[in-house]
This record gives C-alpha cells, sequence and structure tokens, in this order.
C-alpha cells in the first residue's frame, strides 16, 4: 500500500507540473513526422553510390536499419558504414541523400503522422511551440512549408544552424527566449538526454525511430502523437 501511494503522490506532483508549462519543444523527425517515407529511397540511393566506390557492401539495406539514423547528425550514418571512405565521398553522399530528401518532401512522398497537425493547432492555442531537430535549415525550412505547420511555432530550430552542437548545448543557447516551464517531446535518447540535462519534463514518442531502452528514463510515454492531449 505504501508503494500504492508514494506512486500516487509521484503522478500527482508530476501532474501538477504540467499545471506551469507555458512552452513546448517538439523534436520532428520521428516525432511530427514520419520521415522513413522520404528517407529511405533517399539513403537506399546513396548506398549505390558507396557501393560503387567499395564501401558498405556489408550493410544489410532495409528500413530497419536505415531507421536508426533518423535523428542523428547526417553524418553519422556514413561514419559507420562508409569507414575508411574519404571526406569527399561521404559529403557528396550526404549532399545526394538530402537532395533526394528535399526532392521526396516536394513530390509528396513524405507525411506527418496522423493527427499531427490537429495536435499542434489545438497545443498551439493554450501554449508556445518549438522545433528542435538535428537536421539541415533548408531541409526543416522546406518540410514546414510543404506540410504548411510553420504557423503554429514561435520559432523553429535547425541543429545546422549551430553547428550541429548538441540538443541539450543548443536548449541552453536559446531558453532565455523560451517561456518557462519547458516540455520537450522527441524519440531518441539525445531527445531525453537533452531534457534531463535542462531538467525539462519529457515525453517520449514510442512510435517513432527509437529503441523503448531510448525513452526509459522519459517522465512520459506516448503511443501516438495524439495521446500528448491526454497529458496536457
Amino acid at each position: 500500500m505504501d508503494n500504492l501511494n508514494k506512486q500516487k503522490d509521484c503522478n500527482f506532483n508530476e501532474r501538477d507540473e504540467l499545471k506551469n508549462i507555458k512552452s513546448i519543444i517538439f523534436d520532428f523527425d520521428g516525432t511530427l513526422h514520419n520521415t522513413i517515407k522520404i528517407y529511405y529511397p533517399a539513403f537506399a540511393s546513396g548506398v549505390e553510390i558507396l557501393r560503387e566506390h567499395g564501401f558498405a557492401k556489408d550493410f544489410d539495406l532495409n528500413e530497419k536499419n536505415v531507421s536508426k539514423f533518423l535523428g542523428e547528425k547526417p553524418n553519422f550514418a556514413y561514419e559507420l558504414i562508409a569507414k575508411g571512405s574519404g571526406k569527399s565521398l561521404k559529403e557528396e553522399v550526404m549532399k545526394h541523400v538530402g537532395k533526394k530528401m528535399d526532392e521526396n518532401i516536394k513530390n509528396g512522398i513524405g507525411e506527418l503522422y496522423d493527427d499531427s497537425i490537429k495536435v499542434l493547432d489545438i497545443l498551439s492555442k493554450n501554449y508556445d511551440l518549438y522545433i528542435l531537430s538535428n537536421c539541415r535549415e533548408s531541409y526543416l525550412d522546406l518540410a514546414l512549408k510543404v506540410y504548411g505547420i510553420k504557423k503554429y511555432f514561435n520559432k523553429c530550430f535547425a541543429a545546422e544552424t549551430f553547428g550541429f552542437i548538441s540538443k541539450d548545448e543548443i536548449i541552453k543557447k536559446e531558453r532565455h527566449n523560451i517561456k518557462e516551464e519547458i516540455i520537450f517531446v522527441g524519440d531518441r535518447y539525445h531527445d531525453m538526454e537533452a531534457a534531463r540535462k535542462n531538467k525539462l519534463i519529457s515525453i517520449f514518442c514510442t512510435y517513432g525511430f527509437g529503441s523503448m531502452d531510448e525513452g526509459k528514463k522519459a517522465n512520459y510515454k506516448i503511443n501516438s502523437i495524439g495521446e500528448i492531449l491526454n497529458i496536457l
């Protein structure tokens, strides 16, 4: 009974803290955006280039393996699957994949998760909303324009703007411009670390591209973006 009461007290205290929330920071890929739709075909074409140069031959190209790279910095995948290749080749492939991703968005291949727009519309009426993504500026600007969701956000941060430093460092730099208290919503370990290191409440998106282990220390977990409305 004591343990049950402690759990109830903990839940109550967390719920009580939510009353003071003024701002919500969203990750983009894997949180609002089902990025694998545009990323897998783009990445697959990049792997073809690497294989033509003798690299990535042992990489098992499938959606599960490719999805692990989503939410990471752009060079992360190529450092793993193209070890030993020159910097110029990696940069060539990164640019190629980025260009293909942009083309896929423009061609209507990409999609937001179900209820993403509904959630943003509802939450924007009561909270300041932000995006913080480990991505290129041009990619984020294009996606926001194509999906028509830029209007919901007070500001959108692409890691490229900050030289691809970690998300927790970006929050530290920009926190003075964001109303307290703040919640961070994301699907990868670095989202949860950004929240932890800045002492923010965290919501882990189990439907995204991170493993369940990455979200084990989150304050809340949601199985769809729509479930955030049950928390806030």
